[in-house]
């Protein structure tokens, strides 16, 4: 399983414009074999403001390469046109699904923020597998190779990430960058 992962410097008068016309885009991406993933907003003080991550799940490189194409100069592209009237910039990258592990039973459905954090190449991130949440391997853009975890973490637990009070010595205390994230109403990830 990939993910194309896009992290979207929104215009802050278009926010809206942009989470109307990535709705479209996804609808109008679905015969290639993509789905949703997430839409998230950077918690303000986490990261940079008006900044959209978005993720669209793809079953394989044939998918991602159609999918690029359509996007590039195909059926796709006049609406990623009008996306990119909306913001001032965004960076994709393509990560390779290592490991995809569900909350624990009864905090899905708790209220919770999403954290990503990234692991440096070189700082063991593939230990991460297996932990709650969905693991990611860098393959194209961003930082190749570098670990992604994407978790949903307790209001609790998300302070604890913030001030440092987690304690964590392992590998996921040991991330490069953390960002907190609140889902859109509409976004798969909740």
């Amino acid at each position: 399983m990939l993910v194309v992962q896009e992290i979207n410097r929104v215009r802050g008068t278009a926010v809206e414009e942009f989470e109307s016309i990535t709705q479209q885009l996804w609808k109008a991406a679905a015969p290639f074999g993509v789905t949703p993933a997430w839409f998230f907003e950077v918690s303000h003080g986490t990261g940079p403001s008006y900044c959209v991550i978005t993720g669209l799940r793809m079953p394989d490189w044939s998918s991602w390469e159609s999918f690029a194409r359509a996007v590039a100069y195909g059926e796709l592209s006049a609406i990623t046109e009008e996306l990119d009237a909306t913001r001032y910039d965004s960076e994709s990258s393509l990560l390779e699904v290592l490991s995809e592990v569900p909350p624990a039973s009864g905090e899905t459905s708790s209220p919770g923020l999403w954290v990503q954090r990234f692991i440096k190449p070189d700082a063991g991130g593939e230990a991460a597998v297996g932990r709650p949440g969905i693991v990611m391997r860098g393959c194209v853009g961003g930082s190749p190779d570098g670990i992604t975890i994407l978790s949903k973490e307790s209001p609790t637990a998300v302070l604890d990430i913030l001030t440092g009070e987690s304690g964590s010595s392992d590998v996921v205390g040991a991330a490069e960058s953390t960002w907190v994230l609140r889902p859109s109403s509409w976004s798969p990830l909740q």
